[in-house]
């Protein structure tokens, strides 16, 4: 069997101290990396009016021209090393490379005052401040999550101001102490995920940091794997909370090891994930949690502007026959105040109420605070953004605008499934993706069906797989495929009618399969469905130029057939010297003074090319060829990529080669 792999000496206060001691190498190397990016790339590309030169071009971004020619192709342009490459080319490529750019008749670059952060980009550095951490605590339902919360809640929260007092919304801010320091910290309440892939949905990175509670008596359940699915495709830290330990049955390490086979692996044993025993009953390991968050986040750097306009994300909504539209905002941007202008979605208020987490009336909040308010014009979703617009009357013309394009799109549907992929939004680098759930009825079936689609090609289609699980397929599913754009597979497994209805709902599709060959069949048909067309050159004949005959632009070519034939309206290609010189249609053939359709092999004619080329020369090559479509395969477009690849490596090495023995 796997050998047990030995576990740290460390105690948790020394593990907390290399947390904090790593903070700073890491900040190190990250200055380190910028100073290098400098040194080597310019920041912000000044693009002139006619386009670049690749050789400027890939000094500029510090790069190849492999690698430009590779990024042009995987977006459908074509290109020679050495090709000058207009505006549009050049901004693509910059984009590509993750470099800004401006146009050279905008101005210098001293002109560019303000430098753009990486996630508040309308804010200047100088006004960036530390904010609270946003926590989503997960995990299976009987787990102790709740519990977990709870004391949480209790524990940090004075007993006069909580005792008695229900939690009005689902998040709430509580403190703790690191090095005499108070600090506090956000949770979110979103149990099975609703609101967490809603978030995920709409592009807005809410949560911070996820924790993921484990019974130590239980272990790994189907929903911890759910749960460790969100966080990863939200793209956020784990914390493992192993929850229970006052269990006479507690086993962590059957945990640790069970969590193991999901690519989760703990400091202990050599990985990135903190793994924090704890218990909601007793209140071990609380502080060591909070402590643990508290460093992920300092070491994530989470900056916001107080000073700006509230953005952030809606937590959950609800509409009171009382006090109309009510709304739990997180800020996660800026600071919400009484009386501002906000918009949500297509919806929009002034804002006629502030209150915390406890009911607590409040005049402002600040970043990642968050607060339940009143005065919407409409009930939002959960995961919808929110803004403070400089005006009222901005705010209402945006919101009818965007409640114009809602109804437009209702009537015309924005359904993905396995048929209409190939219209699916692509990645940047030119690899398309389709995101899977798959559901099966054992666990042996759900490796089974990875198996079978990972051996499909996926060179240039890649299969991404969010969620894989035995099971019947759940409403969460629908929410993590409504959230990836994914497509969810059910093998030999259930749909309820109720998910069936959330499905048709968040307009995904449920594929029932139970055959394999057939599920791999339909997933290889929407894969090949996301690959353009090529067009194949299917060899006609071939002539020489004997003479040139005609005058100004009207000259024909007297030519000798060598091999095939030549066709009227066919595709015409002229090369000297192993250069191609024209390309063209061929728009007239002569034998003798006679029109004719075509010429065989061995035969003398007068060729015209459409349209008309004055610069025949006796010698010029002539092929004639007809252009035929071929729908791809993952096997041919494999093969073509490697094939493009290797073409573009021996000409860099050519070129390298010319210059070394140039120098």
């Amino acid at each position: 069997g796997r050998p047990r792999l030995g576990f740290s000496a460390a105690s948790g206060t020394e593990q907390n101290s290399r947390r904090r001691s790593g903070k700073a190498a890491r900040a190190a190397k990250r200055r380190e990396a910028a100073e290098a990016n400098k040194a080597v790339a310019v920041e912000i590309l000044e693009i002139p009016p006619g386009g670049m030169d690749m050789d400027q071009l890939c000094e500029d971004l510090a790069t190849t021209q492999a690698e430009v020619i590779k990024v042009l192709f995987m977006k459908g342009i074509a290109v020679q090393m050495g090709q000058v490459l207009d505006r549009e080319t050049v901004i693509a490529v910059s984009e590509a490379q993750d470099v800004e750019w401006m146009d050279q008749t905008e101005g210098g670059i001293a002109d560019m005052a303000r430098k753009l952060t990486s996630f508040y980009e309308d804010d200047e550095e100088d006004d960036l401040e530390d904010r609270p951490p946003v926590v989503t605590i997960m995990g299976h339902v009987d787990h102790g999550k709740t519990s977990l919360l709870d004391y949480i809640r209790k524990s940090k929260v004075a007993a006069g101001e909580a005792g008695g007092i229900t939690q009005a919304i689902g998040a709430y801010q509580v403190s703790t102490f690191i090095n005499d320091e108070e600090r506090n910290i956000t949770f979110l309440d979103t149990p099975g995920h609703e609101a967490f892939s809603a978030m995920r949905a709409r592009g807005a990175r809410v949560t911070d940091i996820a924790i993921v509670v484990v019974a130590a008596d239980d272990g790994v359940r189907p929903q911890t794997k759910e749960a460790v699915s969100h966080a990863r495709a939200a793209g956020v830290p784990l914390i493992i909370a192993v929850n229970k330990m006052d269990k006479e049955s507690a086993n962590p390490d059957r945990v640790r090891d069970e969590l193991a086979a999901l690519e989760v692996v703990c400091e202990e044993w050599g990985g990135d994930v903190p793994f924090i025993p704890v218990s909601a009953k007793t209140g071990m390991g609380i502080e060591q949690l909070l402590e643990t968050v508290a460093l992920t986040a300092e070491v994530e750097e989470l900056v916001a502007n107080p000073e700006s306009n509230a953005r952030g994300t809606v937590v959950e909504a609800y509409l009171d026959k009382q006090r109309g539209a009510m709304a739990t905002l997180l800020v996660q941007n800026g600071t919400l105040r009484m009386g501002d202008a906000v918009l949500v979605g297509s919806s929009w208020g002034k804002v006629r109420a502030i209150a915390d987490a406890y009911g607590n009336k409040l005049e402002e909040a600040g970043p990642s605070t968050p607060v339940q308010i009143m005065g919407l014009g409409g009930v939002p979703m959960a995961g919808e953004e929110f803004d403070v617009m400089d005006t009222e009357t901005e705010a209402r013309d945006i919101a009818a605008e965007r409640a114009s394009k809602e109804r437009i799109n209702t009537i015309e549907g924005n359904t993905v499934s396995l048929s209409n992929l190939a219209a699916a939004k692509d990645d940047e680098d030119g690899v398309q993706t389709i995101n899977l759930i798959v559901k099966t009825d054992v666990s042996g079936s759900v490796e089974a069906v990875k198996a079978a689609l990972g051996a499909l090609p996926q060179d240039r289609v890649l299969l991404r797989f969010l969620h894989t699980a035995a099971g019947e397929v759940t409403e969460s599913d629908i929410d993590l495929a409504a959230a990836s754009e994914g497509i969810i597979l059910a093998f030999n497994t259930t749909v309820s009618d109720k998910v069936t209805e959330r499905a048709k709902g968040a307009r995904v599709e449920v594929r029932a399969y139970e055959v394999i060959y057939g599920l791999v069949d339909e997933v290889r048909a929407a894969m090949e469905g996301k690959l353009s067309g090529v067009k194949d050159e299917v060899f006609i004949g071939k002539a020489e130029c004997k003479a040139v005959f005609g005058g100004g632009n009207s000259k024909v070519a007297g030519s000798l057939v060598l091999e095939g034939q030549l066709t009227m309206g066919a595709n015409l290609r002229v090369m000297r010297n192993n250069k191609q010189m024209y390309l063209g249609k061929v728009g007239s053939l002569r034998r003798i003074k006679d029109k004719v359709k075509k010429v065989e092999a061995g035969l003398e004619c007068g060729v015209g090319a459409e349209p008309e080329w004055p610069d025949w020369k006796p010698g010029d090559a002539i092929e004639c060829f007809d252009l035929v479509d071929r729908i791809q395969t993952l096997e041919s477009a494999s093969d073509d990529l490697s094939k493009k690849v290797d073409e573009i490596k021996a000409a860099e090495e050519k070129a390298k080669a010319a210059a070394a023995a140039a120098a």
